[in-house]
């Protein structure tokens, strides 16, 4: 494979390079658009979603009309039979747009089930009319409102309009959720209280219903509720948005308040629901109107938001086409630009050399470039310059190696020691190289002769000195082995030094623990002291506030006998009224039973002040048990004291020998560390004396061992000396 990619031309390996870069780029480029793509389908499929959904504000608006006009036919109100009646086909109407519709996208978003659950509670609704309650019906309309809304969900899920990614999303919230949400509710709302104000009376299980319908209304439309949260939201995210639907918000959250208001007066608060059921209507219709105006008004802003990130997304589209191209066209350039400067430039040189083996010596390559190639042309250029001033003729070479090999044949003795023959000076070329290696010769002699005389010197102090480096060694060795003995039992005394040391410092440590718990101990026992001290003052002040519970116990005791007498002379006082009554016949029968009453109240206060008697006693009971439970635990936290404070004393003697018996030990640990500090000392004096000495054995010996390679230089040098011959003058 790579000698294929060898013989390609240069153009096609620029192109394979190209080519095997441009891959992963057009790989990202394809994933881009893709990407794109699928953006562009959820956005298709959010615009066909809300296309799809465009009935539902009427259906919802007529149903939840169609509930309000049943509870007030059902309450009494029998004038909107016939509003009943003209609502009913625009019902008919929009299922049947909604019906069209789900036959194209009902298998699409799976709402065929909840379209055909809305329209059985519809047929139930219109075959039972007002034959039913007005419970049943309301939860009847309700249950199909709620399915609407449900279905609506289903399609938002499909078209992922909730997707918080989006920039659509708070908008799409409010179309799905919130704004159906607070239409609903408001209907509800409008539906219940107009059939109460039918009626003209409310219970009290139906005033809490509308309190809750009422508190639902305000989570959506309220000033913090949860269409004002998300409206907000969306004006963070669209700036633009505020200014179309800000005041669509407020005339909603408006009419709402104004609506919500009305039923506070009205039912809720008035007490009674004898309110106009048809003021009562217009003011709910308007909060209702409010709330589908501002959702039509989404719907709106949710399709031109939808269009913008479509165009959006096919400007980057375009975009990133356009770079794509605009890469692979500056890439193809390229290709073009390296490759024809590369081929004129070697195309140049290749005729260079061409016009070189043709025996045109001044043939010189062109320059093109300034890269490696130019460069190279350069330097060729160069080359052959230099190259040219150099040739010489085949004469002058035949001359020039004829006088090369004479020299050569002269000077061949000398490789084998023999400088007794010198080479013919002539005017050639090489007659200056005879004459300098003649004078090489000559100084050669005098310098083997010399060392000839100093390698015999050399040999026979050698010997000498071998002599007596070898005595040395012996020598340093034998101090050496001396010197480490010693300093092994230094180490000996230097580790039992260390050991007592250790323990000393150990022992210092146990003593400063032993002392530091003495401390804590005694500190302990003084807390405890103070505690219990404490204790006993409060049992004290205790004791002191039951004894005087006790007494104010008796105190309310004789006031309750008090009470008591009281209540007795009371019943003597009812029966003395009740005996002139009886006595004043017909004229005291009204005083008669106001004795009777104060009888009975006097009896009931005789009860209840028997009962407070009763009671007062045990508490007295109780009272003087605890007072006595306090006395003893008085004693007791007594005598705990006592045995604290001498504990403590205990302590603090512990504490006075564990002061004195650490200040010992810290000595004797400093003592020891000392002598330690100044045992290692000498172990390391000993040490470095021992490596000091062995050293200087090492070093004799390879001084020995130095000079005895040295002698064998000599020697070998001396035999290599004899191998060249001198002349007899200069020997």
């Amino acid at each position: 494979m790579i000698d294929r990619v060898k013989s390609l031309q240069l153009w096609m390996k620029l192109s394979l390079v190209a080519l095997l870069m441009g891959i992963p780029l057009a790989v990202l480029l394809v994933v881009f658009m893709q990407t794109k793509k699928a953006e562009l389908a959820t956005i298709r499929d959010e615009a066909e979603s809300v296309e799809y959904m465009a009935p539902f504000r009427t259906l919802l608006e007529n149903v939840a009309l169609h509930r309000d006009f049943s509870q007030r036919a059902i309450n009494g109100d029998t004038s909107l039979r016939a509003a009943l009646q003209a609502v009913e086909p625009a019902i008919d109407a929009d299922l049947t747009t909604l019906q069209k519709a789900d036959e194209h996208q009902g298998k699409v978003y799976g709402t065929t089930d909840t379209l055909n659950t809305v329209k059985n509670y519809w047929r139930d609704v219109r075959t039972r009319g007002t034959d039913v309650s007005a419970k049943e019906s309301f939860d009847m309309h309700t249950k199909m409102i709620a399915s609407l809304q449900d279905q609506m969900r289903i399609v938002g899920d499909y078209a992922v309009i909730l997707d918080p990614k989006l920039d659509t999303y708070y908008l799409g919230n409010t179309i799905l959720l919130q704004l159906p949400g607070a239409a609903e509710a408001l209907g509800q709302l409008r539906g219940f209280g107009s059939g109460l104000l039918v009626r003209g009376k409310i219970t009290d299980e139906e005033r809490n219903q509308l309190i809750t319908l009422a508190a639902n209304v305000n989570r959506y439309t309220g000033r913090n509720g949860s269409i004002a949260t998300a409206m907000s939201a969306v004006f963070r995210k669209a700036p633009a948005l505020e200014a179309k639907l800000g005041p669509q918000v407020l005339a909603a959250a408006g009419a709402s308040e104004v609506f919500l208001q009305a039923v506070n007066d009205t039912i809720i608060h008035g007490g009674q629901a004898n309110g106009n059921p048809k003021e009562y209507f217009n003011t709910a219709t308007a909060g209702i109107q409010a709330v589908l105006k501002l959702y039509e008004a989404n719907s709106i802003a949710f399709r031109e938001q939808l269009d913008l990130r479509g165009e959006q997304i096919r400007s980057e589209i375009w975009l990133e086409a356009g770079i794509a191209t605009l890469a692979l066209f500056l890439a193809l350039l390229m290709i073009y630009g390296i490759t024809s400067g590369v081929a004129q430039q070697v195309s140049s040189i290749n005729m260079m050399f061409r016009k070189i083996e043709d025996g045109d010596l001044s043939a010189r390559t062109e320059v093109y470039t300034n890269d490696e190639l130019g460069t190279l042309a350069k330097s060729l250029n160069a080359t052959f310059d230099n190259t040219a001033s150099l040739m010489q003729s085949r004469e002058e070479r035949d001359r020039i190696q004829s006088s090369i090999q004479k020299l050569l044949e002269e000077i061949a003795g000398v490789a084998d020691g023999d400088l007794t023959h010198e080479a013919e000076v002539t005017t050639e070329v090489t007659g200056a190289i005879a004459d300098s290696f003649n004078y090489m010769i000559v100084e050669l002699r005098g310098i083997i002769a010399n060392v000839q005389q100093t390698t015999e010197s050399v040999s026979t102090s050698a010997v000498s000195v071998q002599n007596t480096a070898e005595a040395l060694a012996q020598g340093s060795e034998s101090q050496s082995m001396q010197i480490v003995e010693a300093s092994a039992a230094v180490d000996e005394m230097v580790e039992s030094i260390n050991q007592v040391t250790a323990n000393a410092n150990t022992a210092a440590r146990v003593a400063e623990v032993a002392l530091q718990n003495a401390k804590s101990g005694a500190e302990s026992v003084q807390k405890t002291i103070s505690g219990m001290n404490g204790i006993r003052q409060q049992v004290q002040q205790t004791a002191k506030r039951i004894k005087r519970l006790g007494e104010s116990s008796q105190e309310i005791g004789e006031i309750v006998q008090l009470i008591g007498d009281i209540a007795d002379r009371t019943s003597i006082l009812a029966l003395n009224a009740s005996i002139q009554a009886a006595m004043a016949g017909e004229a005291g029968k009204g005083f008669a039973v106001v004795a009777e009453e104060v009888e009975h109240l006097s009896e009931r206060s005789t009860e209840a002040t028997k009962r407070i008697t009763s009671l007062i006693k045990t508490i007295q009971s109780d009272t003087s048990e605890a007072i006595a439970a306090m006395e003893e635990t008085t004693r007791e936290v007594v005598g705990g004291s006592t045995l604290a404070n001498e504990a403590g004393q205990k302590l603090n003697e512990i504490e006075s020998v564990s002061v004195q018996l650490a200040d010992l030990i810290h000595s004797i640990s400093t003592a020891s560390t000392s002598q330690s500090r100044g045992s290692e000392s000498i172990a390391r004096s000993m040490s470095d004396i021992s490596e000091v000495t062995q050293l200087t054995a090492q070093g004799a010996k390879d001084a020995a061992e130095s000079i005895r390679h040295l002698a064998g230089l000599a020697d070998s040098l001396s035999g290599s000396m004899n191998r060249f011959k001198l002349p007899a003058v200069a020997a």
